[in-house]
C-alpha cells in the first residue's frame, strides 16, 4: 500500500475516532465508557507514534486539575468499614475525572485540534436523542395510553430519562452547550447557511424549554447576555432574532404545556398563602434540599464528613422531615457539586474545587476561546443544583470537555467547531 493511501487512511480513522467521542455520551452507560477509553487510547497512541511529546508542566496541570479525584483514595482509608465500599465505588465511578486531564495533557495539538473539529457531532447527537426521546413519548401518551393520562411536565421527563438515559438535566446542559456550539461556528457564511444554523439552534432550545431545567437555562440566560453585551453597538441589527427568540418563548408557553407547567411552578414561589405539601412543587423541594445541606454543614464546615457518609447522614436528615411533615418528602444527595464536595472534605475539597474552577475560568479568558468560557459558565451554574460530578455521564461530560479546551488554551489553539 502506498504511504500517501496508508496516510489517508489512517486521517479518516482519526476523525472517526473523534466523532465517536463525542457521541459516546448518548450511549448506554458501559457502552460509552468503552467507547471513550478505546478513543483516548487511539490518540495517545497516535500521539506516542508521531513522536509528539509535550512539556512537563502539562502533566503538573492535569495533576491539578483532576486531583480533587485523589482525595477520595485518601478518604478510602479513613472511612469507617460500613461505609467503605461506597467510597470504592465512587472511586471507579470517577476514574475518568483523573485520567481525562492526563489523556489531552499527553495528545498532541493537531490531534486535540481534529477532536475540537468535530464538536458539532454532540450537537447534532443532542438533536438526535432529543428527538428520539420526544418521539417515545409521544408514543406512550397517544399509543399506549391512549391519552388516558393528561399532559405532565413529571410524566414527561420520567418517560424521556427512561428511554433516553440521561437525567432531563444532564441533557438539558447538552442542549444549552449544543446551543454554544453552534452559535460560536463560523463555518457557513451564506445567508442560507446562516438561517439553517439559527433554525437548528431554535429547535435546540424548544428542546430545552420543554425539559425546563432551571440550572442550564439560568446559564444559557448568562450566556446570552455575554453575548449581547459583547455585540452591545450592533443590537439594532439583532432586533429580528431577538423577536424571533420572543415568538419561540410565547409559542413555547402556548404550545409546550411541560413549559408552561414547568414555569407556573417556579412563579408560584412567589405566592402567598399555605402549599399543602412541599412535594407539589420542586421549587420548594430545592429549599429544603439547602436548608438540609447547610444544616449538615454548620456541623462539619472545616473537616467534612468523609464521601462515605454524605448520602447516609443526609438521608437521616430526610427521614426525620417526612416524620414532621407526615408524609414522605423523598431521599437526596447534596444537589450541588459545591455543596458536595465542601460536605465530603471540608474546605480542603471546595477549596480545591475552586481552585480548579477559577483556573479554568482564567484560561478560557485569556486564550480567548468563548465557547470554553461558555462552556465554564453553564457547569459553573449547573453546580449550584446538581451533583454532577456523581454521575457517570457528568463525570465524562466535565472531564472531556474541560480537559479538551484547557489543553488546547495552554498550546494557543482555538476551537473551530464544524
Amino acid at each position: 500500500m502506498p504511504v500517501s493511501e496508508y496516510m489517508n487512511r489512517l486521517k479518516k480513522i482519526d476523525v472517526l475516532l473523534a466523532r465517536l467521542l463525542m457521541l459516546c455520551l448518548f450511549l448506554p452507560p458501559h457502552l460509552q465508557v468503552y467507547v471513550a477509553i478505546g478513543a483516548c487510547s487511539y490518540f495517545v497512541f497516535r500521539t506516542l507514534s508521531v513522536k509528539q511529546y509535550s512539556p512537563y508542566t502539562y502533566y503538573l496541570w492535569a495533576l491539578l486539575l483532576g486531583g480533587g479525584y485523589l482525595l477520595y483514595w485518601l478518604a478510602a482509608p479513613l472511612t469507617p468499614e460500613s461505609y467503605r465500599r461506597f467510597v470504592f465505588t465512587l472511586c471507579e465511578r470517577k476514574a475518568a475525572y483523573f485520567l481525562l486531564p492526563f489523556v489531552f495533557a499527553i495528545t498532541a495539538p493537531d490531534f486535540r485540534k481534529l477532536i475540537q473539529s468535530q464538536l458539532i457531532f454532540f450537537a447534532i447527537g443532542s438533536f438526535i436523542v432529543c428527538m428520539a426521546g420526544n418521539i417515545d413519548f409521544l408514543y406512550h401518551h397517544l399509543i399506549i395510553e391512549k391519552s388516558a393520562n393528561a399532559l405532565s411536565h413529571v410524566h414527561y421527563r420520567i418517560i424521556f430519562e427512561r428511554f433516553t438515559g440521561i437525567h432531563p438535566t444532564y441533557m438539558s446542559l447538552y442542549l444549552c452547550f449544543s446551543i454554544c456550539i453552534i452559535l460560536t461556528n463560523t463555518i457557513g457564511t451564506t445567508r442560507l447557511q446562516r438561517w439553517f444554523r439559527m433554525g437548528f439552534v431554535y429547535l435546540l432550545l424548544v428542546f430545552v424549554l420543554a425539559l425546563f431545567a432551571k440550572a442550564p437555562i439560568l446559564g444559557l440566560v448568562l450566556v446570552g447576555m455575554l453575548l449581547l453585551i459583547e455585540n452591545r453597538k450592533s443590537l439594532y441589527s439583532l432586533r429580528w432574532v431577538g423577536a424571533s427568540l420572543f415568538a419561540v418563548l410565547i409559542g413555547a408557553y402556548a404550545f409546550v404545556p411541560f413549559f408552561r407547567q414547568r414555569a407556573t411552578e417556579v412563579l408560584g414561589v412567589f405566592e402567598s398563602g399555605k402549599h399543602e405539601q412541599i412535594t407539589d412543587n420542586s421549587v420548594h423541594i430545592r429549599q429544603l434540599i439547602w436548608q438540609t445541606d447547610m444544616d449538615l454543614l454548620t456541623r462539619c464546615w472545616l473537616t467534612g464528613v468523609g464521601p462515605g457518609r454524605v448520602l447516609d447522614l443526609l438521608h437521616q436528615r430526610y427521614f426525620f422531615h417526612s416524620i414532621y411533615r407526615g408524609y414522605w418528602v423523598g431521599n437526596f444527595d447534596p444537589h450541588s457539586q459545591y455543596f458536595y464536595d465542601w460536605l465530603s472534605f471540608g474546605v480542603v475539597g471546595i477549596g480545591l474545587l475552586l481552585i480548579v474552577m477559577i483556573m479554568q475560568f482564567r484560561r478560557a479568558i485569556l486564550s480567548q476561546d468563548k465557547l470554553y468560557l461558555f462552556l465554564m459558565i453553564l457547569i459553573s451554574v449547573v453546580f449550584f443544583t446538581e451533583s454532577l460530578l456523581s454521575r457517570q455521564q457528568g463525570v465524562l461530560f466535565y472531564s472531556i470537555f474541560t480537559s479538551l479546551f484547557f489543553f488546547s488554551s495552554l498550546s494557543g489553539q482555538k476551537t473551530a467547531a464544524r
